[in-house]
């Protein structure tokens, strides 16, 4: 799979290499990854030095293209990046989806500011000198970043992610979700912790469940999702742009790239470990070069052609992991429900149902017929 088009020397020329690159990626994860190389390239146009960046890119543009060369964990985890399962987009998605709501009304608002003002704002009210010795009897309260989220959204969405859970899930929830026993922890001495210690111990806590969390999807996303799942989508969503046909100069050029003359001296300095490094199965897709096995080429190592059915298989998984969450009714306050990707059969093509004659669906032979009586 060697690459028809030149090599990419300036920053700007690098730029639209990985944009030209996002344009054949499936219709799902499009979107995202073309906004994400137009905001990083415009967030560091001017920072010096641009060494760094350059060389990121560099890194980005090889993942984009072995991507679309049909490597599947790749093209996998570039799907997991758009549906917020990891990076970016899973940060926002769990900031706008699982934030605490805003106050109801007016006296809700003014109860929640009063509560939190600050310990060193001046007040007219005099100060109780024994709630100003016991912090723990002070009703003021500083607020932090733990105000701004729904404890009890988190709670229950990640009970529910510990009951669903799989293996090769990006994110694993741990099963010790409950406070309890921090907020009824106790010091060395046998004393109750300290009211700062005891809600830094919770915001470490709430912390490590974020890390781990897979936060909820939008109605409108999940539900087109499972569309794609269930082939009910449009057609050419399922299926991957064709690449388009690399631009040839008009006039006859001379130089031709077989015939570049070969440059011995690398074999001379380095180890032929080294030089052919970039040419194994495993890092071809990644390089694009080709090796000088007399046997062939060999196929590179997790790439396959992808069709619509190996998309919508991609899709499934991720649609499982993929939950939203409602109000719930009764004693349940939230509810909480996942994608169900059922592993169908597909059916046999006609020339293959001679295979079938004479068996039931669960694979049992048929009961003969009686013979007719005779007369």
């Amino acid at each position: 799979m060697p690459l028809q088009i030149p090599h990419p020397t300036t920053p700007l020329h690098l730029y639209r290499h990985l944009l030209r690159e996002s344009t054949y990626l499936p219709a799902l994860c499009r979107p995202w990854i073309a906004s994400r190389i137009k905001d990083r390239f415009r967030d560091r146009r001017y920072r010096k030095p641009a060494t760094p960046y350059v060389k990121q890119a560099y890194t980005s543009l090889r993942y984009l293209r072995s991507a679309n060369a049909g490597h599947i964990g790749r093209l996998e985890r570039l799907c997991f990046m758009a549906t917020g399962r990891v990076g970016k987009r899973r940060r926002i998605l769990a900031t706008t989806q699982l934030a605490a709501p805003p106050p109801a009304d007016t006296a809700e608002a003014e109860q929640s500011r009063i509560e939190t003002v600050p310990q060193s704002a001046p007040s007219d009210h005099p100060v109780d000198a024994a709630a100003h010795s016991h912090p723990a009897a002070s009703p003021w309260k500083k607020r932090d970043w733990l105000e701004n989220w729904s404890l009890d959204m988190i709670s229950a969405l990640a009970r529910s992610q510990v009951a669903q859970q799989a293996s090769n899930w990006p994110q694993s929830m741990r099963r010790t979700l409950d406070t309890k026993k921090i907020e009824r922890g106790t010091n060395v001495f046998g004393r109750p912790y300290n009211p700062k210690l005891l809600r830094n111990k919770l915001k470490k806590h709430w912390a490590g469940v974020l890390h781990q969390l897979l936060p909820p999807l939008p109605q409108g996303e999940w539900d087109h999702l499972a569309s794609l799942v269930h082939g009910d989508a449009n057609a050419d969503e399922l299926t991957i742009p064709r690449r388009r046909p690399v631009a040839r100069p008009v006039r006859h050029s001379n130089h031709d790239l077989a015939n570049e003359q070969w440059d011995w001296s690398q074999h001379v300095l380095k180890p032929a470990r080294v030089i052919e490094r970039g040419s194994n199965r495993r890092q071809k897709s990644l390089t694009g070069n080709e090796d000088q096995d007399p046997r062939g080429h060999g196929r590179p190592i997790g790439v396959r052609v992808i069709g619509s059915r190996k998309l919508q298989r991609i899709y499934g998984r991720i649609w499982n992991m993929s939950p939203i969450i409602k109000e719930g009714s009764g004693a349940k306050k939230w509810s909480v429900s996942w994608g169900e990707n059922e592993q169908r059969i597909s059916a046999p093509f006609k020339s293959d149902l001679s295979f079938f004659k004479g068996v039931t669906t669960d694979g049992k032979p048929l009961a003969e017929a009686p013979a007719p009586a005779k007369r």
